[in-house]
């Protein structure tokens, strides 16, 4: 006697059913609910019990839209491994959400189906039976927004196999790990952003998506992200103070004249070169720091900053800013080597760097950045539809192409 039934469970039971899995998504938890709840979107928690232990559920939130609601599971929904309870599933969900007067659901699938290396050559297939999957679910395959058009490919590092964090880094293309190390002698440091200073996260992020035409956040979201899910996010600043650099540099310089001087007493002429190149370097940086310490004075100035989500099977970047004033101290590459740094050690396996373009998009920058520590490229299975009133989400339709004209 099969004794499923589809059940709404309250956050709680979410939670406690999803802290046993090992395939985590941050967008389907208990945190990512309230956050939505937190931003007016109703969250809820369908499950398929059997014999009073769930065996499949999924997070679905709720958005106003024209004439009823919109109802979203953003990342993969939990399936059981038996049809029955996936198709009890939906249809639950179905008829709670007609209820609600939802016009149709959207699962933002984000699964593998394609990976490539770094010169674009496909290297495997995955999970090519979603579209069936959903078929028999009654669900259509569906288009992306211009949002999600800049996740349907994505950029990934394994971090298993790496003996310890030494060699991981070594994994990194040479010209990124050599960026790293220059950026390391420059007395930047990194720091995780407490709730008082997310609004200088804010101010970073504005800035750059300002420059880079992209909308961003207000503050109350960051607040709410920040509380949401508390340990399992991370903003990450990255910091330097130029008076004191200018001065610790300043006294690296007269070091190395006094090394030439001794050079010189010994008359080793190899050595001499070699120090006046550092000089020349070290004399060009100087006169940076001393304009920036100038204009900034004695006191800690942001770089950069950016946002990641914390799994136990893996970590999200989701975004990040720049000064671009401040572009020469590659701020940026010492933020990620900070995060797979603590990934590592906190043995977590996959490191998600999350959107690149599109191969036929001419701007790659994106990608060419986090090619810099070496991953791969994989492309999302996308969006599939459910439509829950029939009649309602075709009048809606409708209407909008009146609009439009």
């Amino acid at each position: 006697m099969d004794n499923s039934q589809f059940v709404v469970i309250t956050s709680a039971e979410f939670a406690e059913f999803v802290a046993r899995r090992e395939d985590i998504h941050f967008q389907q938890t208990k945190a990512f609910g309230d956050l939505q709840a937190a931003i007016g979107h109703q969250p809820f928690y369908f499950a398929v019990k059997r014999n009073q232990v769930i065996v499949a559920a999924m997070l679905v939130t709720l958005a106003k839209v024209r004439f009823g609601y919109l109802a979203e599971a953003h990342g993969n929904p939990y399936y059981s491994k038996t049809a029955t309870d996936n198709t009890l599933l939906i249809s639950g969900a179905k008829a709670t959400l007609k209820k609600q007067g939802v016009l149709k659901l959207i699962v933002h699938s984000n699964q593998m189906i394609e990976q490539y290396d770094d010169n674009w050559e496909k290297v495997a297939v995955f999970n090519q039976e979603l579209d069936a999957f959903y078929g028999q679910l009654g669900f259509s395959k569906a288009s992306l927004s211009d949002f999600e058009k800049g996740f349907n490919f994505n950029y990934s590092k394994d971090l298993t196999g790496f003996e310890n964090f030494a060699k991981l880094e070594k994994s990194y293309k040479k010209n990124g790990l050599q960026t790293i190390k220059k950026a390391r002698k420059q007395g930047i440091k990194i720091y995780e952003a407490t709730y008082d200073e997310l609004a200088d996260f804010k101010k970073v992020v504005d800035e750059a998506g300002e420059r880079r035409q992209f909308s961003t956040r207000d503050l109350a979201y960051y607040q709410a992200v920040y509380q949401a899910f508390g340990d399992q996010v991370k903003f990450v600043l990255a910091k330097i103070n130029f008076k004191t650099e200018y001065e610790a540099n300043q006294l690296a310089l007269n070091d190395v004249y006094q090394e030439i001087e001794q050079a010189k007493a010994q008359n080793k002429k190899k050595s001499i070169d070699t120090l006046n190149q550092r000089v020349s370097r070290l004399d060009k940086f100087n006169v940076e720091l001393k304009r920036l310490a100038t204009t900034y004075g004695d006191r800690d100035v942001i770089l950069a900053a950016a946002q990641f989500f914390i799994m136990p099977n893996e970590v999200i970047y989701m975004f990040s800013g720049m000064y671009d004033d401040f572009r020469e101290f590659s701020a940026p590459f010492l933020i990620q080597d900070y995060m797979l740094n603590y990934a590592y050690n906190h043995q977590i396996n996959q490191y998600q760097f999350m959107g690149v373009n599109a191969p036929d998009n001419p701007d790659q920058g994106v990608l060419k950045f986090k090619q810099n520590f070496k991953g791969y490229i994989w492309q999302s299975s996308g969006n599939y539809e459910l439509v829950v009133k029939p009649m309602l989400n075709k009048m809606t339709k409708i209407l909008k192409l009146i609009i439009k004209r």
